[in-house]
């Protein structure tokens, strides 16, 4: 069903999208590096966005399959109540308003009239982000132990009073490298891959100009 759709196309909110996740990418790689730049609780706040992106991830297929009313009504404040729920886990609210307008940047769909193609289009695109997080929250889970902590390492977490600071437990909340490091491979290989994209398409029309001049040229020269 996917096969005939076009992921190539790309629109002024694809743009807004990965410029978004280029700041997320480049948020979660700063606070990996030099966490101590930054305020302690935006560690726990990471950590628990990409948690959050568990249930979120699903909310573009959801709501770009279901018809309008049932997004509008069900979906929406479901998932509105988890938002909720996740800025109780976090310290500063700056992050999930900015995540925020991610989401209801995917939700887009679900409140326009929009051609099916468009439509089935933007659901193969939620469906592949699904797979890759799944993916690649079970790598680094598996690989917890191998993953560098750079700057996050267990005395600057201690000495730093992250630990006072968390609401919770668990692998990302005790390792919070490890979360960090998903934020940053989830958000930035999307972007680079878009970035790759966009260059590639400008690529065969410079390279056919070229041709051409040469072609000319020789028929000149004869």
């Amino acid at each position: 069903m996917f096969a005939t759709l076009n992921f190539n196309r790309n629109s002024p909110f694809s743009f807004i999208e990965y410029g978004f996740q280029a700041y997320y990418a480049y948020v979660f790689l700063m606070v990996w590096i030099h966490p101590e730049l930054h305020p302690v609780s935006l560690i726990n706040d990471l950590a628990i966005l990409m948690a959050f992106e568990f249930i979120m991830v699903h909310s573009g297929v959801f709501m770009a399959v279901m018809p309008k009313k049932w997004s509008l009504f069900i979906f929406f404040p479901l998932y509105g109540l988890f938002a909720f729920g996740f800025n109780e886990s976090v310290v500063n609210t700056n992050i999930l308003y900015i995540y925020l307008l991610t989401v209801l940047n995917r939700m887009r769909f679900a409140f326009s009239n929009v051609s099916p193609e468009v439509r089935m289009t933007q659901m193969g695109k939620s469906a592949l982000r699904a797979i890759f997080y799944f993916f690649l929250i079970l790598g680094v889970c598996i690989a917890n132990n191998i993953i560098p902590p750079f700057g996050l390492t267990q005395e600057y977490l201690e000495k730093s009073g992250y630990f006072q600071t968390v609401k919770s437990s668990g692998l990302f909340i005790e390792k919070p490298f490890v979360p960090i490091c998903m934020g940053f491979i989830y958000y930035a290989l999307p972007v680079l891959y878009f970035v790759y994209r966009t260059i590639k398409k400008f690529g065969p029309t410079s390279k056919g100009k070229l041709v051409y001049s040469q072609t000319t040229f020789k028929s000149n020269k004869m």
